[in-house]
């Protein structure tokens, strides 16, 4: 364990000890107790996490990073023998291809300094995925070694140089200017693909024909299944059942609210016909309405789904309607109005949130496919494989995306049926770009079992959901409740102003992975391929 995640052992160790003390002693005095309690096992711990730094044999020094998350990792360790690197969470996510190890042995240091970091410096490392670290701001240590120069942000230079002389004597100082990058490379997005590719021939694609009912046929059944779904169970149920007050009744009535404010997103209709089924369930148990019970679990949503799948790629689906379509790899892209919003698979490494471009900055829209199996770097540092199959091409400059899927036509028909809608830019320096691409980087990243995985900002809606019903429970059993109400009205209005905020910013982030001043996501030109043996259909 890190020495930096020491207090929060102590801390967690502090509270049980605290907790226990008080209730098995029972001490008279437990204002003063718990807090003794809880110093002293923590300021030992903090005493031992800055000693670790300094003791004799193996010392850790931490790498620099504003903000560091609990999770962060990334070290170098000064042996008996030498210097051992590792790197594997960077900015806030693990590596997608494992740890990087770098190791020197006391023999291969040829000099040791420090010096400030420049704007634009080249990465200090580059991890398995092919991400490279930047040089966060401050002073860094620089060492010459038989292999050449390496960059060391660490957290504290000055004591590091020092250490390292200490068991190397004779070290020269490094006099050496900084490596910038001029390329436009961005390190926090991987390696591009190769800009230039083998110029290609179109071939004779599957014809794309729209099949089923026409658009007005398919709103007014799948319209009608949904909003039957989310508001006709839980009613007749509330209205057979003896003694319903009238702020239950309600329910059903701000769950039509929310599927007319959701209405062209018909594969939110099922979750949404589930809104007021835990309020109406709970007041069936209160009131004996058991039967009610799994009519509510399973009709609602039902409609619910079965609405929804009235809009499925391949039909007429107007300009307003937004469409999930499932990738081959497991990642999913929504087209909606405006935009296309490409989402990877969750079982990636945590941290790279979801892609989106303007529909209206789209240059080509290319249905093909390709022979073999290839990897297509995503901006973020995941390699995606595509290959053997259909596959759509999509180039918003500098953005291009390679999507592997069963009906590339029919997409394409779609997407530039909506090419008409512009985009909105969002004009921002490259040191804003870093700060927002940061931030949606730990607004994306969360913990399942000592792994990271890609989370979204959805779980506010949901906690929102539930305050909100627990403030409709409350409000019936008022002037007992208020206090309740005090907890759970607050709180939900706080979780769908957060949720609003957040959206926002993500957006943006979404739009903007790569900077404006980034060179173009591979070779991006209609007549040449962007992937070996890419064929294009006509």
């Amino acid at each position: 364990m890190k020495p930096h995640h020491w207090p929060f052992v102590a801390l967690g160790v502090s509270f049980v000890i605290a907790i226990t003390a008080v209730i098995v002693v029972g001490s008279k005095s437990p204002a003063v107790n718990m807090p003794i309690l809880f110093v002293f096992p923590f300021a030992a711990m903090y005493l031992a996490h800055l000693v670790s730094k300094r003791a004799p044999g193996k010392v850790l020094f931490e790498f620099r990073v504003d903000p560091r998350p609990s999770w962060y990792s990334d070290a170098v360790e000064v042996t008996s023998n030498g210097l051992e690197i590792t790197a594997v969470s960077g900015g806030g996510r693990l590596a997608s291809s494992g740890p990087t190890k770098v190791s020197y042995g006391f023999n291969d240091l040829l000099g040791i300094s420090t010096r400030a970091s420049v704007p634009g410096e080249a990465p200090w490392i580059t991890l398995t995925d092919g991400r490279g670290l930047p040089v966060p701001e401050g002073d860094v240590v620089v060492l010459r070694t038989t292999r050449g120069e390496q960059v060391l942000p660490v957290d504290e230079p000055q004591r590091f140089v020092s250490l390292v002389r200490s068991r190397v004597s004779g070290l020269p100082d490094v006099h050496s200017q900084p490596t910038t990058r001029t390329d436009g490379h961005f390190p926090e997005v991987g390696q591009a693909p190769p800009p230039t590719g083998d110029r290609t021939t179109p071939v004779e694609g599957p014809s794309t024909s729209l099949t089923g009912p026409p658009l007005a046929v398919r709103w007014l059944v799948g319209a009608t299944l949904a909003l039957a779904g989310t508001v006709v169970p839980p009613t007749i149920a509330l209205l057979t059942t003896p003694r319903v007050p009238w702020v239950v009744l309600t329910v059903p009535v701000v769950a039509a609210v929310v599927w007319v404010l959701n209405r062209n997103v018909p594969r939110t209709w099922g979750r949404v016909a589930l809104l007021p089924v835990p309020l109406s369930v709970f007041w069936m148990i209160g009131s004996g309405g058991y039967l009610w019970i799994p009519v509510l679990l399973v009709t609602g949503p039902l409609l619910g789904y079965l609405g929804g799948r009235m809009f499925r790629l391949g039909a007429n689906l107007g300009r307003n309607v937004e469409v999930r379509v499932p990738l081959r790899n497991g990642a999913s892209l929504y087209v909606q109005r405006d935009r296309l919003v490409h989402k990877l698979n969750k079982s990636h490494d945590g941290g790279v949130y979801p892609q989106a471009m303007w529909i209206g900055d789209l240059t080509l829209v290319q249905p093909g496919t390709s022979s073999g199996l290839h990897a297509w770097p995503v901006p973020g540092g995941i390699r995606m494989l595509v290959g053997d199959s259909p596959m759509l091409r999509l180039v918003a400059q500098p953005q291009q995306w390679v999507l592997p899927l069963a009906q590339p036509g029919a997409l394409a028909e779609l997407i530039k049926s909506r090419q008409q809608i512009p985009g909105v830019r969002t004009q921002m320096s490259i040191e804003e770009w870093r700060e927002l691409r940061l931030w949606a980087v730990r607004r994306t990243t969360g913990l399942d079992r000592s792994n990271y995985k890609t989370v979204g900002i959805g779980w506010r809606l949901f906690v929102a959901s539930v305050s909100c019903s627990f403030a409709w429970m409350f409000l019936y059993i008022a002037p007992i409740g208020w206090g309740g109400i005090l907890v759970t009205v607050p709180l939900t209005a706080w979780l769908l102003a957060d949720w609003w905020r957040v959206r926002k910013r993500m957006r943006i982030a979404e739009l903007n992975v790569l900077p404006a001043s980034s060179p173009d996501w591979g070779e991006t030109r209609a007549d040449h391929a962007p992937i070996p043996g890419w064929q294009p259909w006509r």
